[in-house]
C-alpha cells in the first residue's frame, strides 16, 4: 500500500509541478481541466457524487472565464466544490488497483486550483506580504500532493487564492480613491470633449423635499453588482465620494458573468463610508425589476438613470488595468470612469452648497455643473419634512428596500 501511494505521489508531483512535455501546447484553464475531469467521471457510475461536485464547481457564474474564477466570496465555491470532489475520489483511489480515470481527474483538479492560486498571485505581484504568504500556501499545497492528500493539496491552493486576492483588493482600492487631482480634472474634460460621457440620463427632481440622512445630503444608490453599467459606475462613485470622505472595507466584483460585456468594479455591500459633507446610502432594487441599471439620488436634487458611460470601454479589463486607467487621461477607460467621478462631485457640490471648496472649485467639476439640468425648487415646507426616498425612483424601482448608511466598521456579508 505504500509503495503504491509513493507511486502515485510520484505521478501527481510530476503532473503538476513538471514543466509539459510539449512546450508548443498552452496549459489547459482551469475551467476545462475541472470539466475535463468532470466527463472523465461521467464514465462511472459509482463516482457520482464526484461528478455533481464538479459540475458544481463548473457553473458559470462562478467564472469570469476559462481561466479565471469570480471574485471572493463566491469564487470560492470553486475551490469547495473540487475539495469536495477530491474527499469523493478517495475510496476509489484507497482500492487495490484505482482506475486510471480516478489518478487523471485528480490530477486534473489539482492543476486547475493550484492555476487559479498562481493566476491571482500574478495579478497580486506587487502586494503586501499576502502575497508572500500565498506562494507559502502553493508550497504547502504541492507537499499535500506529494503525501496523496490531495484534498489537503485543494485546501492550501484555495487559501493561496484567497491570500493573493486580498493583496489584489488594495492594489486596486487605493488608486481608485486616490486619483490625481490633475489627472481627474483633464481625463473628465476630456471625457467631455470626446462625448465619452452623456448627461443624457441625468435628471433634475421637481417639487420634492430633500433627501437627507443626520442633517447631511445623501447620495442614494439603488443597482445590483450584476450589471454592467452598475460595475463601470461603482468606480466613478469610489472616486467621487472619496473626494467627499472615506471608504472602508470596499471589495472587488463583476458584474453578471453570463452576460455581456462583463465589467470589473467593486461592491458597496458591507463597506463604510463617513464623510463631514454627505451620506452615502445603498439600496437593493426589488427582484422583479426587469432591467436593473444604476440609479443614482443626489439629495433628491439631481438622479442619475444608467450609466453615464458605456460599459464596453471597460469590458474584459483587469482590476489592476482600469485602476491605472484612472491616472491617464487619454486612455478610454480613465476618461469614462473620471468623467462619470467628476459629473457626481458636481451634483455632490451642488447639493453641499459647494462645500468642500477644494473639490467643487475644480475647474472640470465646474464645466459639469454648468452641463446639469438647473434645479427645481422644492415644496413650501419641504425643508422640515425630510424625505428617505426619491419619487423618482418609483416608477423603476418599485419596491426598493432603503439600507442605512455605511459605518466605519461594518464587515462584508
Amino acid at each position: 500500500m505504500s509503495r503504491r501511494r509513493a507511486l502515485l505521489a510520484a505521478v501527481l508531483c510530476s503532473a503538476l509541478l513538471a514543466p509539459s512535455a510539449h512546450a508548443a501546447a498552452p496549459p489547459v484553464p482551469p475551467k476545462d481541466a475541472l470539466r475535463q475531469a468532470r466527463e472523465d467521471l461521467r464514465l462511472l457510475p459509482s463516482e457520482f457524487a464526484a461528478y455533481r461536485k464538479l459540475t458544481a464547481a463548473t457553473a458559470a457564474p462562478l467564472w469570469v472565464d476559462p481561466s479565471d474564477a469570480v471574485a471572493p466570496p463566491y469564487g470560492q465555491a470553486v475551490f469547495a466544490d473540487s475539495r469536495a470532489a477530491l474527499l469523493g475520489l478517495e475510496p476509489a483511489l484507497a482500492a487495490a488497483s484505482p482506475p486510471a480515470t480516478i489518478t487523471a481527474a485528480k490530477i486534473l483538479i489539482l492543476s486547475a486550483d493550484r492555476r487559479l492560486a498562481e493566476t491571482m498571485i500574478h495579478q497580486a505581484a506587487r502586494g503586501t506580504g499576502l502575497v508572500v504568504r500565498a506562494e507559502g500556501m502553493i508550497l504547502s499545497g504541492d507537499r499535500w500532493a506529494a503525501t496523496a492528500r490531495v484534498d489537503f493539496a485543494a485546501e492550501q491552493y484555495g487559501a493561496a487564492w484567497s491570500s493573493a486576492f486580498g493583496a489584489l483588493t488594495p492594489l486596486v482600492r487605493t488608486p481608485a480613491t486616490d486619483v490625481p487631482t490633475i489627472a481627474l480634472g483633464t481625463a473628465a474634460e476630456n471625457a467631455l470633449a470626446t462625448d465619452r460621457i452623456s448627461l443624457r440620463g441625468v435628471h433634475s427632481i421637481e417639487n420634492q423635499p430633500p433627501l437627507t440622512h443626520a442633517g447631511q445630503p445623501e447620495v442614494l444608490l439603488v443597482g445590483p453588482d450584476s450589471c454592467a453599467g452598475c460595475a463601470l459606475e461603482s468606480w466613478g462613485l469610489v472616486a467621487a465620494l472619496s473626494q467627499f470622505g472615506v471608504f472602508t472595507d470596499l471589495h472587488l466584483s463583476q458584474s453578471a458573468t453570463t452576460l455581456r460585456p462583463l465589467v470589473r468594479g467593486f461592491t458597496f455591500r458591507g463597506a463604510g463610508y463617513v464623510s463631514p459633507f454627505v451620506t452615502f446610502v445603498l439600496a437593493a432594487p426589488s427582484s422583479h425589476v426587469p432591467h436593473p441599471l444604476p440609479f443614482v439620488d443626489v439629495a433628491n436634487k439631481l438622479a442619475d438613470v444608467g450609466s453615464p458611460a458605456a460599459p464596453a470601454v471597460a469590458a474584459g479589463r483587469t482590476w489592476t488595468q482600469l485602476a491605472g486607467s484612472l491616472a491617464r487621461p487619454k486612455t478610454a477607460a480613465g476618461q469614462a470612469i473620471d468623467g462619470t467621478a467628476e459629473l457626481l462631485t458636481a451634483e455632490i457640490c451642488e447639493a453641499t452648497g459647494g462645500a468642500p471648496a477644494a473639490v467643487c472649485g475644480a475647474a472640470a467639476v465646474s464645466d459639469y455643473e454648468s452641463q446639469l439640468p438647473p434645479a427645481k425648487a422644492p415644496p413650501s415646507g419641504a425643508a422640515d419634512h425630510p424625505t428617505t426616498r426619491s419619487p423618482a425612483a418609483r416608477p423603476r424601482c418599485r419596491g426598493l428596500r432603503r439600507g442605512s448608511p455605511p459605518g466605519p466598521a461594518s464587515s462584508r456579508p
